[in-house]
């Protein structure tokens, strides 16, 4: 980060940033006190245990009779119901929380109301919309949430490549993913804000060359906006080691990471901080990365952010992926090398495959498991490894190779 060193990062508040954080644009500054800061070489313990946090998990089956679903993109909870994105089937879709199907909004197509492309959405809580993101098109389909019907598009400002969005207190925010620009003396931002009425570009912040280390290209991402709060969304992409805060239109580092493994610009070599179009060019240069990182055993990517009780918690890329345990009143950092989960297992496997994060509400936290895994699953159950606790087992005994993915859902102890 510009002007942010490690050493001195305690000490500085939010109202001295405002010439790193806010570019070009003009905007409101929000004072805070001192940013978190979580030093993931304080303590390091070997095991974090499910059943520390969740009383129960819910399997809730995704009703398969009139729409499968190829994976669960993103999920997004407003109100009774979940909403799913299924880039690979290109949809958005909505479910009642115990699995029943709703609804899917709009259709791939070239007429006014349908998408080319679906590549992300967001909720307009305020409207009561779906903004589907037609990325072929550069448009934003809006629907009612309730009865599905079409409202209206607006084409994005033409000057932005983006990849994902969110929707906070009255504009879209808008991620990029990787500089897919050829002109090396553009500045390539990571967040943009976007008039939801207009498609306007309104702000940017977060220039790549400072905040994702140099770094052009794109990782391997699942989230990158977190909602923890009502009108309170983290962002975090790339190799960037401190968490953003979006709220009331305002942006301000909500955590910085830091240890004697994290990724550091001079990681980055030369010729992986010159900007291409060629998808080839940057998808071996994400692995060539990846790898290297790897080998160095360093850190170098945040992801999975959730928020209980003034605890922050999230996993951090590695050789071998962290879990990390923030509590935001005493300041104090906890590391944790596995995660045990004895709320759905009650013989813990040698080996099975995690289940995806989706997204959190009040009362819990949304995994999922993807197709591909299901047999994986019923497997454990035939084998008695799951818990006689998990609310809805049955479920996990009908599935077979018609089913959608399964959600599990962990609910917090208080």
């Amino acid at each position: 980060m510009i002007g942010i060193k490690y050493s001195v990062i305690r000490k500085i508040v939010f109202c001295i940033l405002p010439a790193i954080l806010f570019s070009c644009y003009e905007n409101r500054i929000v004072e805070r006190g001192p940013i978190f800061v979580a030093n993931l070489d304080s303590t390091c313990t070997s095991e974090f245990k499910y059943s520390d946090l969740f009383k129960k998990v819910t399997a809730i089956a995704l009703d398969n009779k009139e729409v499968m679903l190829v994976e669960i993109s993103k999920m997004l909870v407003y109100k009774d119901r979940l909403y799913l994105l299924d880039r690979k089937s290109q949809g958005v879709y909505a479910f009642q929380k115990d699995g029943r199907f709703v609804r899917k909004f709009g259709n791939l197509g070239a007429g006014p109301d349908e998408y080319v492309s679906c590549r992300d959405f967001a909720i307009n809580s305020d409207a009561g919309e779906i903004c589907v993101y037609d990325m072929v098109k550069h448009r934003i389909h809006k629907y009612d949430i309730i009865s599905g019907s079409y409202k209206e598009s607006i084409q994005v400002d033409k000057s932005i490549d983006i990849d994902y969005i969110t929707y906070n207190s009255g504009y879209l925010y808008a991620a990029q993913t990787s500089n897919r620009s050829e002109k090396k003396e553009e500045v390539y931002y990571l967040l943009y804000q976007i008039d939801i009425e207009s498609g306007r570009k309104t702000a940017q912040w977060l220039d790549a060359a400072s905040y994702n280390k140099g770094w052009n290209d794109e990782l391997m991402h699942g989230n990158i906006f977190y909602n923890i709060k009502k009108d309170e969304d983290l962002f975090v992409l790339g190799l960037m080691d401190t968490v953003m805060c979006i709220k009331k239109a305002e942006i301000l580092p909500f955590l910085a990471i830091e240890s004697e493994r994290l990724v550091q610009k001079e990681d980055i070599l030369e010729e992986e901080k010159i900007p291409t179009s060629n998808p080839r060019v940057r998808s071996k240069r994400m692995m060539s990365l990846l790898t290297r990182l790897s080998a160095q055993n360093k850190y170098y990517q945040i992801f999975n952010i959730f928020e209980h009780n003034s605890m922050l918690y999230f996993n951090c890329m590695g050789r071998i992926s962290c879990f990390v345990q923030y509590d935001e009143k005493r300041r104090m950092t906890s590391t944790y090398s596995r995660m045990t989960d004895d709320v759905l297992f009650q013989m813990i496997p040698d080996h099975f495959q995690l289940p995806i994060f989706l997204s959190t509400d009040e009362t819990g936290v949304y995994y999922y498991v993807p197709n591909g895994n299901l047999s994986e699953l019923k497997y454990f159950m035939e084998e008695n490894n799951i818990s006689e606790e998990v609310v809805n087992r049955e479920n996990i005994k009908k599935l077979d190779n018609d089913s959608n993915p399964v959600i599990l859902y962990y609910e917090y102890k208080d």
